[in-house]
């Protein structure tokens, strides 16, 4: 019965657009990993994707406030992330379009990092601070939802693959997680490698996560 359910949730998922087959990839296996474990999953499948994108956007939200706070001290001038972004009831489309933007904000605040900008005096050195310490904290909810993207994927065990059309954004996020947390972290080395060098202070949360 499990390996029946498997296929179907497997063929339900490969049938969804605009999500690609290599994009479900990590997906599938945790669904076939709870299964195999013989875990029901339980509670609300559209609650725990509910939790999992407010997490998410509120990850988001620290990390595009990060980047303001970053690209303001640095003197570069960061891309408009659309306020929609901080509702908790998001498409993947939706979803998909925020961290574009906040992608390539962090992009920009990562290369005037390695090009030779400078902080000009100590509002700017401030500004900067408070940039390092909410990229700090958007970094640490990313890694925090490993349980919350793992409770999603467990709960996909016991749905009927026609609910599966209304998952997409709990998908994405799972797909994107792994992702955002690598990035981040590799630009937030590079950020407080910068501050020690220009004599700013380094929040605690920032360096305990390197």
């Amino acid at each position: 019965m499990k390996k029946i359910v498997t296929i179907s949730v497997a063929a339900a998922l490969l049938a969804i657009a605009p999500l690609s087959h290599a994009q479900f990839g990590s997906m599938l296996g945790n669904v076939k990993s709870a299964l195999g474990s013989g875990s029901s999953g339980g509670g609300d499948i559209g609650a725990r994707q509910d939790q999992l994108v407010r997490s998410y956007v509120a990850a988001g939200k620290d990390v595009s406030t990060a980047n303001s706070h970053l690209a303001d001290a640095l003197g570069i001038k960061a891309q408009a992330v659309n306020a929609a972004a901080t509702s908790d009831s998001l498409s993947a489309k939706d979803i998909e379009e925020q961290d574009k933007a906040i992608s390539a904000n962090t992009a920009a605040v990562s290369e005037a990092l390695k090009s030779g900008a400078t902080l000009k005096d100590s509002e700017a050195k401030a500004k900067y601070a408070q940039g390092l310490l909410f990229l700090a904290t958007g970094v640490k909810k990313y890694i925090g939802m490993s349980s919350e993207a793992q409770g999603f994927t467990s709960g996909l065990s016991s749905i009927s693959p026609l609910q599966l059309g209304k998952l997409q954004a709990g998908a994405y996020v799972v797909k994107s997680v792994p992702t955002s947390v690598t990035n981040l972290t590799s630009v937030l080395k590079s950020a407080v490698d910068f501050a020690r060098n220009n004599g700013v202070e380094i929040p605690q949360d920032a360096t305990s996560l390197l």
